[in-house]
């Protein structure tokens, strides 16, 4: 059997050559080939595309290496091996800006099946949006047809048959083909037959039976949990109860606690509806138990009011709607105290507004009053008086304004500098490598020093960026510094698949201090030297790791942190972090982790943006 390789094509190393018209054209007939035998032999499509990459390998063409990746994508679409396409497009994300709209618009089309096949909708429908971007550039109708029947499938599966409709209907407008406006009317009709419940339904017992082939007991947890929401809503309280407790056993075998008070919630709630008043308390009391949240404890407390309601025991039920009674009122005090918290906030800003507009009108008053006792008082000397306090004014106003100007400048400086020291050493390096005959090199490193200084400049005057562009400026300066050293270390950018490095912004020129402090007193000198900068994403969050395998350095010494200071600027790192506190309730955590011989750990933690 024929093995699909998702090794990365794009390693400039290994190019060199540019591809003439007779190597192209034989490629571009092997993917011919491939496209040939995609609906009757699979392995024989396999094998023109593996053709197609080794003919291609040692060039330099990335339009077309990109293309192969789609082909094979497109194996996997037809072998169901979903879970592969993602990695494998990465490199054209890596390079859409050297792409045409179409091949990076049939990428993002792509990975949106994949999301979509594996069922995560959100990302699937942000991945087709950017396609549908790229495809309207192109104004291929085909393309624009099919990414909107996309879109109506996805809605089509969440529920939304409204928007479903709309979408299909939209794909057909662009449709040129007899055939796919059929289909595109079979599946609207599909659509409004069905009610949302009835595919909700259908779809989570499809998810059920992936899960259960796929011994997936996590993913089936889930399935579950939506298969007895949806027999609920359909009054179908056998079945609800039925799913309700495999979801229960379940989680007690895989310890997927989390939301166990609301699993045993809703078996309570559904022997409430079927009269089954014993076993509705039964379960009610456990999900109690498991101490859930207060807005849950509530429905809790609202079930046991209605069981014992239902069974004549009035004191029981007066006690369970006053603790219902009771907790109501608490949150809503919490809610009112709150919102009077802000409120006072806000007057107590405006009374000091006032405050300080007040003075600042007594000062002007004052200084009047002063202005007239003098013309009063020096009558004789009132004209040159006069242009004197005038004089000194306008000249304290001057330098009032220079000094505001040079604090301003001063701040977008310290923001932006680099080591004056490297930026000369980095230019001299480069000027050594002219000379030496080595353009190649030579125009690498200037590419490089260009796209440093254009990054910082266009971040200069932001207060954030997106993580992508300080991905790009932090890969730059370390390229810079590993030529300055004379390569006496490594570097390696790592950036998490789960980050939006595109939509997600930090602030500018944070992370750069602490890379080249791991240079300067990390591993400068330091046989096998290496730096890491990893950027990370989590749920809330953006986590940046800069680590080095150098000195490290005892947190105690007196010396270490008069050093620390003087490279990175600690005073200027921790104003910016409270100005971005105060301006924009930004929180900035960061924390070292050292240790003499060791190596260095700067951990930055920020919030998502």
């Amino acid at each position: 059997m024929l093995s699909l390789s998702t090794g990365i094509m794009f390693a400039q190393d290994a190019e060199h050559d540019i591809l003439d018209s007779d190597k192209r054209d034989h490629i571009e007939s092997l993917l011919k080939r491939a496209d040939e035998f995609y609906k009757t032999n699979l392995d024989s499509a396999l094998f023109y595309i593996n053709e197609a990459k080794i003919n291609v390998g040692p060039y330099s063409d990335v339009e077309l290496k990109a293309k192969i990746l789609l082909y094979q994508s497109k194996y996997l679409l037809y072998k169901r091996a979903y879970g592969g396409i993602i990695p494998l497009l990465q490199p054209n994300i890596q390079n859409r800006k050297l792409l045409s709209n179409e091949i990076l618009g049939r990428t993002y089309k792509d990975i949106g099946h994949a999301y979509k096949q594996e069922w995560i909708p959100d990302s699937a429908l942000v991945n087709y949006i950017k396609a549908l971007k790229c495809f309207e550039k192109t104004q291929n109708k085909r393309d624009i047809s099919l990414t909107y029947l996309a879109f109506a499938l996805v809605y089509g599966k969440i529920g939304n048959t409204e928007l479903a409709e709309s979408f299909a209907n939209k794909s057909m407008e662009y449709s040129t083909n007899s055939k796919i406006l059929e289909m595109h009317e079979k599946q609207i009709k599909n659509l409004k037959r069905h009610s949302a419940y009835d595919k909700s339904l259908e779809f989570s017992l499809d998810i059920a039976k992936i899960a259960k082939e796929r011994n997936d007991l996590r993913l089936l947890v889930v399935a579950y949990s939506d298969i007895r929401n949806d027999y609920f809503r359909l009054q179908n309280y056998d079945k609800a109860l039925e799913f309700g407790e495999k979801e229960l056993a379940l989680r007690k075998q895989t310890k997927f606690n989390s939301l166990i008070a609301n699993n045993l919630y809703f078996i309570g709630k559904a022997h409430l509806h079927k009269a089954n008043y014993k076993k509705a308390s039964y379960y009610f009391d456990e999900a109690l138990s498991k101490e859930p949240n207060d807005s849950l404890k509530l429905s809790i407390y609202k079930g046991l009011k209605t069981v014992y309601v239902n069974t004549s025991n009035t004191s029981k039920a007066l006690s369970f709607m006053e603790q219902y009674d009771a907790l109501k009122d608490s949150i809503n005090l919490s809610k009112t105290k709150t919102s009077i918290a802000e409120i006072t906030s806000k007057y107590n800003d405006e009374q000091q507004k006032q405050e300080i507009k007040t003075l600042n009108l007594e000062n002007e008053a004052r200084a009047e009053q002063i202005a007239n006792q003098r013309l009063t008082l020096f009558g004789g000397l009132a004209v040159s008086s006069l242009l004197l306090f005038l004089g000194l004014l306008m000249y304290r106003n001057y330098r009032a304004k220079q000094q505001l100007s040079y604090s301003q400048l001063n701040f977008k400086l310290l923001q932006t500098q680099l080591n004056p020291h490297f930026m000369f050493n980095a230019l001299n390096e480069i000027n050594l490598n002219l000379n030496s005959g080595n353009k190649e090199e030579t125009s690498n490193h200037l590419v490089a020093y260009s796209k440093l200084m254009r990054l910082i400049l266009e971040g200069s005057d932001r207060d954030f960026i997106a993580v992508e562009d300080d991905i790009a400026l932090i890969s730059k300066f370390l390229h810079l510094q590993q030529l300055v050293h004379d390569k006496s270390f490594k570097f390696e950018t790592i950036v998490d698949k789960d980050l939006d490095t595109e939509i997600s912004q930090i602030p500018p020129m944070l992370v750069q201090p602490f890379v080249e402090n791991a240079i300067l007193h990390g591993v400068k000198g330091v046989v096998d030297g290496k730096v890491e900068v990893h950027y990370m994403g989590s749920q809330n969050s953006i986590h940046i790791l800069i680590k080095d395998n150098g000195k490290g350095f005892d947190r105690t010494d007196s010396k270490f942190g008069k050093q620390l200071h003087q490279s990175m600027g600690t005073n200027i790192i921790e104003q910016r972090i409270r100005n971005y506190k105060k301006l924009y309730n930004y929180d900035i955590e960061i924390e070292t982790i050292s240790n003499e011989g060791d190596g260095t750990e700067v951990r930055i933690t920020l919030p998502i943006k």
